[in-house]
């Protein structure tokens, strides 16, 4: 057993807990072998912990290396590349010198994967179970037809990078304040979403009738927003930025508080 070394299998989320389900069973399979010191889950975008939490997960358990293996599939060169800018990032503020970090090539290019494909391709041909039988009820709800009322509609980036600067949080944060206020759907209507673009601002989320962004946030800040906007009606200005051509910057540590 190498104590020393840590695994974090990375992937990518989604908005069911189907993800974290099934990250956590390649964790198990890692754990039960007890050939690594920790071993555990980081996810891109739409899932927690980011990989910064997971890396600073690591280094607080004292192991003396972190292995970060993507699980995902397919991968993207430009994301790969800004993976590694987010390591290196943290690694500047983080990390110990007795800490390292290494980013294995991605899934795609391992070349046990082709393997491995081949042989569940080659099992399912041998088994493929029952065929589907047709059938012409169609594929949606009905209640995907509806749009419910509501009086805000709030759109929390999950993307990527607001997901690594800590949007993970910011969406439990937002969630049990909403339930604390009695507030449901009908209120707010809460939607996470992919990336909305302006990363540096980030975490972004958009509020809606107004077209309000709110950049910068913190678990403060979304309190606040609740608090504020939701339940008072007034923008919280610290963190609101409105579309425009100018560059605009995140909050301030001063104006965060």
């Amino acid at each position: 057993m190498n104590k020393d070394t840590a695994v974090i299998l990375l992937g990518r989320g989604g908005y069911s807990n189907a993800p974290n389900e099934q990250m956590n069973r390649l964790v198990e399979a890692l754990r039960e072998s007890g050939a690594h010191g920790l071993a555990t889950t980081a996810f891109i975008d739409g899932g927690s912990p980011a990989l910064p939490d997971a890396l600073a997960l690591c280094a607080a358990r004292g192991v003396a290396r972190a292995l970060v293996v993507p699980v995902y599939l397919p991968s993207d060169r430009n994301l790969d590349n800004w993976l590694n800018r987010t390591v290196r990032r943290w690694l500047h503020h983080n990390a110990a010198a007795d800490f390292t970090v290494h980013m294995r090539p991605p899934l795609a290019d391992a070349p046990e994967l082709a393997a491995a494909v081949q042989a569940l391709a080659a099992r399912y041909a041998d088994a493929p179970g029952a065929p589907l039988s047709a059938n012409k009820a169609s594929p949606n709800s009905p209640e995907w037809s509806r749009i419910p009322p509501h009086s805000y509609h709030a759109l929390l980036c999950r993307g990527p990078r607001c997901n690594a600067a800590g949007s993970g949080e910011i969406a439990q944060v937002l969630k049990q304040r909403l339930k604390a206020k009695k507030m449901g759907d009908d209120a707010v209507l809460v939607a996470q979403t992919g990336c909305l673009y302006p990363c540096n601002l980030g975490p972004v989320m958009v509020v809606y009738p107004e077209g309000l962004w709110y950049g910068g946030l913190t678990v403060k800040g979304v309190e606040r927003i609740v608090e504020e906007h939701f339940e008072g009606g007034k923008a919280v200005a610290r963190y609101a930025r409105y579309p425009s051509q100018q560059r605009q910057q995140r909050p301030t540590e001063v104006e965060q508080v």
